[in-house]
């Protein structure tokens, strides 16, 4: 069996820098990786891939324009478009670059049931928050909020041109997801751009960097409340059967619970009082998204 190709998504606010991190990752590739970049874009014209064209990276790029690839509207079409992609150009790894609107936990699960959930799993979120507008998003900081909490890193741009808001930022981002690393960044430069893919993330890589083979993403994702006493039982049963758990669980008394499991560690921190939803991503290969759902729906309230 092949082994199945890591995704790596870049998700953050609209004019955040996403571009730009793109582009500056891109260049922190060795020749030999095969690189697919995946850029969805709201519009019916993709005009951040002119952006990619400079860079002078290699890889191979796959647009999903006029739309978000998070709408079921669009989901067929796109499914059917990265298989052909995979097919033709066999990537090492891809990078998606989302939608400034886009629910990125919905695309870990959205492989599932097809023939693609054996070949591509999420291995990493990177999350880019504007230190300087980010306070100014108005109806949308919902999203903003939702794309910080299922971010592995997170890089607090333009923090040259916030000045003291970056602390601000930071404090914010550090609120809404305890576990990430948050980065204070200018232009999305990080000191470390060689290693970034080397840093395990969402699970272990081996020592090309490259993904375990068989593994799958499942998601759980509901607006039902999980019973407070009942989780640390449900984790100590699930997590031994994952390379990772994360995300965040509504539990009784409207409390939102941050949790992270890793081999042999599950950490649980309060993640605020506040109206939440429950939304739970798996990296495994050894349970279906049916056992899980099963299983966890059993708890329900």
């Amino acid at each position: 069996m092949k082994p199945s190709i890591p995704l790596y998504i870049i998700s953050g606010f609209l004019g955040s820098g996403k571009t730009t991190f793109l582009r500056e990752i891109l260049g922190g590739f060795p020749g030999s990786v095969r690189v697919g970049v995946i850029q969805n874009e709201f519009a019916p014209v993709n005009t951040d891939r002119y952006a990619l064209e400079g860079s002078g990276a290699r890889y191979e790029l796959l647009e999903v324009n006029n739309g978000s690839l998070f709408c079921v509207c669009l989901l067929g079409e796109f499914l059917s478009s990265l298989e052909t992609f995979l097919d033709r150009h066999a990537p090492d790894l891809l990078v998606l670059e989302a939608s400034g609107l886009s629910d990125t936990t919905s695309l870990a699960g959205m492989f599932g049931g097809t023939p693609l959930a054996a070949r591509v799993h999420v291995a990493a979120n990177w999350c880019i928050l504007d230190a300087q507008t980010f306070a100014r998003t108005g109806k949308m900081m919902p999203r903003v909020v939702h794309q910080l909490r299922m971010a592995d890193i997170i890089l607090v741009n333009k923090s040259d041109l916030a000045g003291e808001k970056t602390e601000e930022a930071v404090a914010f981002a550090r609120k809404n997801n305890p576990f990430a690393e948050i980065i204070p960044t200018t232009f999305c430069r990080v000191p470390f751009r060689e290693q970034l893919l080397q840093k395990p993330r969402f699970f272990p890589i081996d020592r090309e960097g490259l993904s375990r083979p068989a593994l799958h993403s499942p998601v759980l994702k509901t607006s039902r409340v999980f019973p407070a006493e009942a989780l640390e039982e449900f984790l100590a049963e699930w997590a031994p059967r994952a390379y990772r758990i994360k995300g965040f669980v509504m539990v009784t008394g409207h409390r939102l619970m941050a949790v992270q499991c890793t081999p042999g560690q599950t950490t649980l921190l309060p993640a605020g009082s506040s109206p939440g939803i429950t939304e739970l991503v798996a990296l495994t290969d050894q349970f279906t998204q049916k056992e899980w759902e099963e299983a966890f729906s059993g708890h329900l309230l």
